[in-house]
């Protein structure tokens, strides 16, 4: 059984593990993660399967109305499975905005597949936002 729910201190070591697995040159630290596990601007949040193996994870900001995904990530093992769809899917659902944003990698096609399959929608993109690699910004409205 899927559970999605808020993450813990405890749970932060293993998201740093996570974190340099899959961004291996850009990486939240340790000490980063636990400020925004306590930081209630925040909303960090895991998917797990029957409550223990974390497959991954979503960092909310919010901002005003509107929410800004600032990480969704699941680990590796764990890609192509429909996780990134359900945490997606919970945070449309689940919380309350009038707009979501986030920027993603232009070369990033999956991540893009999903957002668009979402109802997301590219508003402006940023040039050399990820070391010299563009981003797009997307949107989200209710």
């Amino acid at each position: 059984m899927l559970i999605i729910k808020p993450v813990n201190n405890i749970d932060a070591l293993y998201l740093f593990q996570l974190e340099k697995e899959n961004y291996p040159h850009h990486y939240y630290k340790y000490r980063n993660l636990i400020q925004m596990i306590n930081n209630p601007q925040y909303y960090f949040y895991k998917i797990t399967l029957e409550g223990n193996l974390i497959l991954g994870y979503f960092i909310l900001l919010k901002s005003g109305d509107d929410l800004e995904i600032i990480k969704l990530t699941v680990n590796k093992k764990y890609h192509d499975m429909g996780y990134g769809t359900k945490m997606l899917s919970y945070i449309i659902s689940n919380f309350e905005y009038n707009n979501i944003f986030l920027e993603v990698r232009v070369d990033n096609q999956n991540a893009l597949k999903l957002y668009y399959q979402q109802g997301f929608v590219k508003i402006r993109k940023i040039p050399n936002y990820y070391d010299k690699i563009a981003a797009y910004v997307l949107q989200f409205h209710q």
